[in-house]
C-alpha cells in the first residue's frame, strides 16, 4: 500500500523528492491495528509519539 501511494505520489508530484530523505516517501516502519481493538486513545498516542526521526 505504501509503495503504491508513493510511486503515485512522486509521479503526481516529482518535485517532492528534493524535499525527502534518501527519496523515501514513507516510514519503513509501519503501524496496523483494526479500529475494532484498538481504542481511539491508543490512535491517538501513537499518532502524538512520532518523531521526525521516523521520517
Amino acid at each position: 500500500m505504501k509503495a503504491v501511494s508513493g510511486r503515485l505520489l512522486f509521479r503526481e508530484f516529482p518535485d517532492i523528492k528534493k524535499y525527502l530523505w534518501k527519496n523515501h516517501f514513507w516510514s519503513p516502519s509501519y503501524f496496523l491495528a483494526s479500529t475494532g481493538q484498538v481504542t481511539l486513545k491508543t490512535l491517538k498516542k501513537y499518532v502524538e509519539n512520532q518523531s521526525a526521526k521516523n521520517l
